[in-house]
């Protein structure tokens, strides 16, 4: 089973084809090489990444731009390797979207470290993400039913125990969900 699939984004061939075949031999696949932000943009488009590793400065922009890009248009973890000096203003600039930052040069052990960490990060992100949006659908479908029972009670002048034991037997017997029901009531007395 793969680590993940990686996109590096370096300027340096020889560097960039270091790091695929160490990432590879770690179990990442596929890892593809890209030698500028515009060839890792296009990249965006063809595959899913779990990681995205950019050695800035590259040959077309400094890389920040790309990063952001990154964050934007993808779910990937990303791992950005940069020049000592300039540290401290990525930091201050790529803190908000959760890019790790790490000095040149790097060794072999820390860049491993590192991406891994990036890709549990971004499983766990993904995780939250998931639940989050079925809590949210959860909460939208209880506001649908609750609607519904609130125009049972007004329009029938039922309780709303009733109201709402009328959605969940009515729901039983279509052998329905809730909110379809709750839906259906809405429709008809609005």
């Amino acid at each position: 089973m793969s680590a993940g699939s990686v996109l590096i984004v370096c300027g340096k061939a020889e560097m960039a084809s270091s790091m695929q075949t160490m990432l590879i031999k770690e179990g990442f696949y596929p890892v593809s090489c890209a030698h500028s932000a515009n060839e890792a943009r296009r990249n965006f488009f063809n595959t899913v990444l779990d990681i995205v590793i950019i050695s800035t400065p590259l040959p077309d922009e400094h890389g920040t731009d790309l990063v952001f890009d990154v964050h934007e248009k993808t779910s990937a973890g990303i791992v950005v390797i940069a020049r000592p000096e300039h540290l401290l203003d990525m930091q201050c600039s790529l803190e908000k979207i959760n890019a790790l930052i790490l000095p040149k040069p790097i060794n072999r052990l820390t860049l491993l470290q590192t991406v891994r960490f990036a890709l549990s990060v971004r499983n766990s992100m993904a995780e939250l993400i998931t639940e989050r949006d079925s809590l949210k659908k959860r909460m939208d479908e209880r506001k649908i039913v609750e609607q519904a029972k609130w125009m049972l009670v007004e329009k029938l002048n039922l309780s709303e125990p009733q109201a709402f034991r009328l959605i969940q037997k009515k729901a039983m017997d279509l052998r329905l969900p809730q909110v379809l029901v709750a839906e259906e009531i809405i429709k008809k007395y609005e």
